[in-house]
């Protein structure tokens, strides 16, 4: 019997997941948060096998909770359940420390055999993707979006940016002092070729980012 939790900040979603689950003969719910603190506390207290965790959640989330949940409890392995695009995110949480990243438009029965796949300790992201990556990994190529050139903390900092969040939130989210993300926003506007913040809410929208 597959142990999943479920961490994703909207009820109706979680609802609908249980009932997923509750279907299957193979796999229960073992226990459910509301924000990523709560997940970060539950998951490294009692050590689930799985836990399904949206991207986007209060709190700690994202690849912060990702790398932390992966130091802190790596015997329960990680499946990323987001609605952001998955070329972008997939590869990024599975460095972090993810075993593998599906999007909420995906099937209920893909989700199921992703959480399948990732109980055995198997990585899974979609065929499509994983033969795209490998085409462009082979050729050398990227998408070329100036998005892929931030590093991990600027593409942090400006998905929180893009979200609403402030310097000293992000700050205090972080660890970080005020003067340190406002370096990094710095950088990341110039990769970006960006002046403002509002045009920085817009790439991320026109890029499906947030």
């Amino acid at each position: 019997m597959i142990d999943v939790y479920i961490a994703d900040d909207h009820s109706i979603v979680r609802e609908g997941i249980r009932a997923l689950i509750a279907s299957t003969a193979d796999m229960h719910v073992v226990g459910e948060a509301a924000d990523g603190d709560q997940a970060l506390e539950a998951v490294v207290r009692t050590a689930p096998q799985v836990l399904l965790m949206d991207m986007t959640m209060p709190g700690c989330s994202g690849l912060e909770l990702v790398e932390k949940l992966h130091r802190r409890a790596p015997e329960t392995l990680i499946l990323v359940l987001s609605m952001h695009r998955e070329e972008f995110y997939a590869p990024r949480a599975i460095r972090a420390g993810a075993r593998g990243f599906i999007t909420k438009s995906r099937a209920p029965q893909e989700l199921l055999e992703a959480l399948r796949t990732v109980s055995r300790g198997q990585i899974y992201i979609p065929r499509e993707l994983a033969d795209r990556l490998a085409r462009e990994s082979l050729m050398g190529k990227s998408n070329g979006e100036l998005h892929t050139r931030l590093t991990k903390r600027e593409y942090e900092i400006f998905i929180g940016l893009a979200q609403g969040s402030t310097v000293g939130e992000l700050g205090a989210r972080l660890h970080l002092s005020s003067k340190t993300i406002s370096t990094h926003k710095a950088r990341l506007m110039d990769k970006l070729e960006i002046n403002s913040l509002s045009e920085l809410v817009r790439y991320a929208i026109k890029h499906e980012l947030v």
